[in-house]
């Protein structure tokens, strides 16, 4: 056999052996408690909002082992949301965009059958920020805690069309991102600093935003946007 040859079918059993184990629990993970909300397959385990299942026309569908979203106009493109819900929890997701999409992570969403839901939760921003067809004001900048918490530090993001890694940690209150394994945000939820930054924030007038002690977790279907989602997995703590 050529050289080349040998390298390419080398590299094809590489790339096929990291994608067999993607949406896979590892026997660490199993112990440490870990469930997974997508096997790569199907959408089990997930919900359109305003509904308790999932709809054909809701912009999702499984493409190369990956949840995909894409905003098709005329279609009814719903944001997806968890069939579990959790309290303090370690939440890993990761994603890849086209150009110019947004997206995000809400957790603790409350009242989940409706499509804009009054108790909403705090968002992990994900977005293309070198992409995005307007500059973006501070509080769009992916790892951000959307409209309430936005210094980010060690914040390293991989160009549209790679895969992050981001990570939600939530315990006791305290918050963390996480974004390809450097921490760049933390914040504590309920606190004096918490309900100023609320005050003045577009959740102003939104009766109980981030008042759920528990609640599922919501991917965003946002306009014209196309991104994939894999490896989604979440740690009760």
């Amino acid at each position: 056999m050529r050289r080349w040859l040998l390298w390419v079918v080398i590299v094809l059993h590489i790339a096929s052996v990291v994608q067999a184990r993607d949406n896979r629990l590892t026997r660490e993970e199993k112990r440490e408690g870990w469930i997974l909300l997508f096997d790569g397959k199907s959408l089990d385990g997930w919900r359109v909002a305003g509904d308790s299942v999932m709809h054909s026309d809701a912009g999702w569908s499984v493409e190369d082992n990956c949840l995909k979203v894409e905003w098709k106009e005329g279609k009814r493109n719903r944001n997806i949301i968890s069939k579990q819900e959790f309290a303090d929890f370690e939440f890993s997701i990761e994603w890849k965009l086209a150009p110019g999409s947004n997206s995000g992570i809400i957790y603790h969403l409350g009242d989940a059958f409706t499509e804009a839901p009054p108790c909403t939760g705090p968002e992990y921003q994900i977005i293309d920020d070198l992409g995005w067809p307007v500059p973006l004001s501070e509080d769009h900048f992916t790892g951000v805690d959307y409209a309430m918490h936005m210094k980010l530090e060690n914040k390293q993001l991989h160009p549209a069309g790679s895969f992050n890694v981001s990570k939600i940690v939530f315990r006791d209150g305290h918050v963390e991102h996480w974004l390809n394994g450097n921490k760049i945000l933390e914040f504590e939820a309920w606190t004096e600093d918490w309900y100023d930054r609320l005050r003045q924030s577009r959740w102003a007038e939104n009766p109980c935003y981030g008042e759920n002690r528990s609640g599922a977790f919501s991917l965003q279907n946002y306009r014209d946007c196309t991104l994939w989602f894999k490896n989604i997995k979440v740690r009760p703590l």
